[in-house]
């Protein structure tokens, strides 16, 4: 490893890639998808926020929210002496501060609305899902207004999965839905590309050459997808 390379998390190895990209103008991320690993780190949804970055990210089961704008529960100053309060009394936070799971399973069964995905092996791929407006909780204290997005598998024991989601009020719930079906294309290209570009056969050691050989993969992937989709074009429907 080169002297210069300083130690990053692997969120501020993400944003640092993503930086880069926006930097040169080449591609451009509508949304940006994630697991709870990236959504439990706050100092990462700040970046991605600051960047003005549209994303869904997973989120453990026991993340709080507020389910009310804090701002709306800080008692207003009374004119006496002494700072005016910054913060709800604690009380109020107890009250309107929800673990995920919580507000999932407070919904009522209309709240529920079943989306198609795309096709998958067996039949088309399907989940329930629901959202509720809510406000995070960021660093220990009140964040942004974001949607909370859950999505719930079909059989009969369901699988929830928990999304915070920084699109405006009036994005489409199948917009979000859609998105979160959309990150199984890394396993596809690591699976494709340890199957059939080599992507671990090599006998690099060096920091260098590691790089070099990961990028002609990537590069090769691209090559054969862009390919794949120009050919499936061509033929007769």
């Amino acid at each position: 490893m080169p002297k210069e390379i300083e130690f990053q998390t692997k969120p501020q190895i993400g944003i640092e890639l993503l930086r880069r990209a926006q930097e040169h103008g080449l591609v451009k991320f509508d949304w940006v998808i994630a697991d709870e690993f990236y959504g439990h780190n706050g100092d990462f949804l700040d970046d991605l926020e600051e960047m003005q970055q549209r994303y869904v990210v997973e989120v453990p089961v026991n993340t709080t929210v507020w389910t009310v704008d804090p701002q709306t529960q800080v008692p207003p100053h009374d004119g006496r002496r002494g700072p005016a309060a910054t913060l709800p009394p604690r009380d109020r936070v107890r009250q309107h501060v929800r673990a995920v799971r919580d507000i999932a399973q407070s919904l009522p069964p209309e709240a529920w609305q079943i989306l198609q995905l795309r096709p998958g092996a067996k039949g088309p791929l399907a989940f329930a899902f629901a959202r509720v407006r809510v406000w995070a909780v960021r660093h220990r204290k009140p964040g942004p207004a974001c949607w909370l997005l859950l999505r719930r598998s079909l059989e009969p024991d369901a699988e929830v999965k928990y999304y915070l989601v920084n699109a405006p009020e009036d994005e489409p719930l199948e917009t979000m839905a859609l998105v979160t079906g959309t990150r199984y294309r890394v396993e596809e290209y690591l699976e494709e590309g340890k199957m059939y570009l080599g992507m671990a056969h090599y006998e690099a050691r060096a920091w260098s050459s590691w790089h070099h050989h990961m990028s002609l993969v990537a590069l090769a992937h691209l090559f054969v997808t862009l390919t794949r989709l120009r050919l499936k074009k061509k033929l007769p429907s």
